[in-house]
């Protein structure tokens, strides 16, 4: 080595500008000599490079951008730790790193996903891609240099497709063997099988191998239903003509023998009829609502609609109907199947008002002229459409009345187009598709493809249910994209060519994420939410994982990044989370939970258009702004409910204190009325200034005994009955709740004060009070009571419970009408609920009352 070149070598060692030259970093990223690393030819390449980079500079942003779009984010990586960055480009260069690595994490999962369901196709125990590692690990590699995963996908591929064509070329073998005595396969058959091959339905295929047609399974989807055949080109003949020969049958035109309707075919006959006396009533003058209503009730005859009333109203230059369809448990399920869809007959020529064309609509021109009708959404039936849904089957046999509808579907849903499918007569209104099942989901979204006039293969369907997760607002806004004005009848390879360009558009993700956002109930869902995907984008660590995790590990993370602030009070990430499991966005797992394994996280996270960090940081500041709303709210409830409750328990005192004054002085037995002034001298101890009573309200909440706490209730309830009333009380012992004591005991002292009123209304001896208390746990596995407090009195009128439970007072035995509503507010004041059940006690006979508190776990040392 000459000493040019060893000094060159020392310098590029320390050469500041040394990361702008992207071809270096590999070769420097490894910390060793360059001397060591390359050869001695390499010097002079290196050489020429630090001249170009004198001739033209480059920044060290632009050269880590460079490897950014190359895939090899450690190098990245590297660069950020020592590439000497300026401040701005370093935080800016960290965001892009972070966005790419989880684009990559998703692009690989999503890739690895559809291996599987491939090999799944195949009926094969493995995916190719398991020999090479775990998914975790494959995901990791894509994060890590993304250039070197696709190079490994890329074999994956070639061994998926290869395999694919073997097992076809064995399923046409198999086709031709199955014929008996070596007859050829018929063309439909042959031509079905192509189909399902195309579209990689290798299971139905087989099926089709080892069967008749007829034996097809009845959710094969657009690949198991042939389609109908078209009629001939009715535009060589007079419209006229031709229908007075569906009629009468007297044409003598050899190409229409075959299409006209037997004679058993009374839906045909009849809906050609009705054609034919609207189209020969005239084509330039409105149509009558007469014939109209009778073509719209043949049209729902042919395909099976038991609509007996239609309506049909003139207007503008129309009529205005509605056409409904019957529900296919092989169609996806679309609003109008329930709603139906405004119906437009006019001539082509009439415009439709506004208030059919403010939602999706179907338009049925009666004479045979005019171009397609361009309004949007539009979904147009012409002559032949009709003649179509009229026609027998090649055989001469009637058609079915499910094919006469998948007839009329086809022939207005690529005018409809998405939105119009899916809002049916509510324009933007439509939630998108409800795909049941995973199983079935993909069939059903092939059929919503084929409606479109569209012709999917299995890979792009299985791609773009893994996209969106199957969620229904993401699903529509990923098939506005993806179909917006397709090629008619595109192939599948058309069409998955198309979703590999739309699949990383953010503004439908963007779409997609807000509309899904909206729909979350309250801020606990969202920090939820992001804080799982926070979890797994790596938490600020840079590793994507797709781990499980927990609550408690979720309400740590989020700890951590509400910092010295705190959590909000109100928020309770185990009440958010289950939204998120019923939205089908998590999932449980024996405890666990865990994000849905497709593609809805990574469209959630990136949607957002914003760090996970963020729209934490975002919530968090939502959720102290409400918790500072809702907790001044709690102080003025609280005063009115401190104010309200000792008002109520002093009047209540001083009515008792007034009926025993007045008793003591109708009473002539010296020793009644000296028990009566006992009695009344007790009660009157009892009897508090509202300024004492208050403090004691308004003492912090604590630990409470609730067994020792409705005792003691329960003896003064005793003595203010006189020893009449006898109380049991069973389950309260070793059970705590956190309550001011006092205000938890007003519960117990009303809901016993209406208990004793009730007991005298039956003029028993003696009355009975029981008091039951059940622990049990929630969905989340934390610990309540159920408390339920029956008497023997003489029970609650109909209707009162319901009325009761709605919050209304009723005043009753000369009561105030408040002691329900504010026991009710005090149970609701420490989050729980109290319910008056209909029914009466089945042991007791009187009325039961139903409360539930959650409790507290003190230990002994407490």
């Amino acid at each position: 080595m000459e000493l040019a070149d060893g000094i060159l070598l020392d310098l590029l060692q320390n050469w500041p500008d040394r990361w702008s030259h992207p071809a270096l970093v590999s070769e420097l990223a490894a910390g060793r000599p360059l001397s060591v690393t390359l050869g001695a030819d390499a010097l002079d390449e290196l050489a020429e490079e630090v001249l170009d980079g004198l001739l033209v500079p480059r920044s060290a942003a632009t050269a880590a951008r460079h490897l950014l779009a190359e895939g090899r984010f450690d190098l990245v990586d590297l660069m950020l730790d020592g590439g000497r960055l300026p401040l701005e480009d370093a935080r800016q260069l960290k965001d892009d790193l972070a966005d790419a690595r989880l684009g990559a994490a998703g692009r690989a999962t999503r890739a690895l996903h559809l291996l599987a369901r491939r090999a799944e196709q195949l009926e094969l125990a493995h995916s190719w891609h398991e020999q090479d590692g775990t998914v975790r690990d494959l995901v990791e590699l894509a994060t890590t240099d993304e250039s070197a995963f696709t190079e490994l996908l890329a074999g994956w591929e070639d061994a998926a497709t290869a395999a694919e064509d073997a097992r076809g070329e064995a399923l046409r073998a198999g086709l031709d063997r199955s014929r008996k005595d070596g007859e050829p396969p018929d063309r439909a058959a042959r031509k079905l099988l192509e189909e399902c091959l195309t579209a990689g339905e290798f299971r139905l295929a087989r099926v089709l191998v080892h069967s008749d047609r007829a034996q097809s399974p009845d959710a094969a989807g657009p690949s198991g239903l042939a389609r109908r055949p078209s009629p001939v080109r009715l535009r060589r003949y007079a419209l006229a003509d031709v229908l007075e020969w569906y009629r009468y049958g007297e044409l003598g035109a050899a190409e229409l023998h075959g299409w006209l309707p037997p004679e058993e075919d009374t839906a045909g006959r009849r809906l050609m009829d009705a054609f034919a006396e609207l189209v020969l009533a005239g084509a330039d003058v409105p149509p009558d609502p007469a014939p109209v209503r009778e073509l719209v009730e043949a049209l729902h005859e042919c395909v099976g609609t038991a609509e007996p009333l239609v309506e049909c109203e003139p207007l503008a230059g129309g009529v205005v109907s509605r056409l409904y369809c019957t529900g296919d448990h092989r169609l996806p399920p679309l609003g109008f199947f329930r709603t139906g869809i405004p119906l437009w007959v006019a001539p082509s020529t009439t415009e439709p008002p506004e208030s059919v064309t403010s939602a999706p609509f179907v338009w049925l021109v009666p004479e045979w002229a005019g171009e397609t009708p361009p309004a949007e959404g539009c979904g147009s039936l012409y002559a032949d459409d009709l003649l179509r849904l009229a026609a027998p089957e090649p055989g001469g046999s009637v058609v079915p009345a499910a094919e006469r509808q998948l007839a009329l579907l086809r022939a207005v849903g690529p005018g409809l187009g998405v939105s119009g499918l899916l809002d049916a007569g509510r324009a933007g209104d439509g939630r998108g598709l409800e795909l049941a099942g995973r199983g079935k989901a993909a069939l059903q979204l092939s059929w919503f493809f084929d409606l479109l006039g569209l012709q999917p293969d299995s890979v792009t369907a299985e791609a773009v249910l893994y996209e969106t997760g199957g969620h229904p607002l993401a699903l529509r806004e990923l098939l506005l994209t993806l179909c917006d004005r397709p090629e008619p009848r595109a192939s599948g390879r058309d069409l998955r060519a198309r979703l590999e360009a739309v699949r990383e558009d953010t503004d439908w993700r963007r779409r997609a994420a807000r509309r899904i956002q909206d729909r979350l109930p309250d801020v606990s869902v969202g920090l939820a939410l992001h804080t799982a995907l926070w979890l797994r984008s790596g938490g600020g660590r840079g590793e994507f994982d797709v781990g499980e995790f927990d609550v408690e590990e979720l309400t740590d993370v989020l700890a951590d990044l509400a910092g010295s602030d705190g959590v909000p009070p109100l928020v309770d990430l185990a009440a958010g989370v289950e939204p998120l499991v019923s939205h089908g966005i998590m999932e449980r797992r024996e405890g666990t939970l865990t994000l849905v394994a497709n593609g809805l996280p990574e469209l959630l996270a990136r949607g957002s258009g914003r760090q996970s960090e963020e729209m934490v940081a975002g919530l968090l500041r939502q959720a102290r702004e409400q918790a500072d709303a809702v907790l001044a709210q709690v102080v003025v409830s609280l005063s009115q409910i401190t104010v309200d409750t000792v008002d109520h328990y002093n009047t209540n005192l001083q009515r008792r204190l007034s009926e025993i004054a007045t008793r003591i002085a109708e009473e002539e037995d010296r020793e009644r009325r000296m028990t009566l002034n006992e009695e009344y001298l007790l009660l009157f101890d009892q009897l508090r200034q509202v300024g004492s009573l208050t403090r004691t309200a308004q003492e912090p909440p604590r630990p409470v005994p609730l067994g020792e706490l409705i005792v003691r209730q329960s003896r003064e309830a005793h003595l203010g009955s006189g020893g009449r009333d006898r109380y049991e009380i069973t389950g309260a012992d070793h059970l705590w709740v956190t309550a001011n004591p006092w205000l938890l005991g007003q519960i117990f002292w009303n809901l016993f004060d209406n208990a004793r009123k009730a007991i005298d209304a039956t003029a028993a001896k003696h009355g009975f009070v029981d008091v039951t208390v059940t622990p049990f746990t929630d969905a989340e596995d934390r610990p309540w009571c159920a408390i339920t407090v029956a008497d023997s009195g003489d029970g609650i009128a109909q209707g009162v419970a319901s009325r009761l439970n709605q919050g209304e007072c009723l005043t009753t035995r000369n009561g105030s009408g408040q002691g329900v509503r504010i026991a009710r507010t005090l149970t609701e004041l420490y989050k729980g609920r109290l319910r008056v059940l209909p029914e009466p006690s089945p042991e007791l006979s009187g009325a039961q009352i139903r409360i539930e508190l959650p409790l507290t776990t003190v230990s002994t040392e407490d």
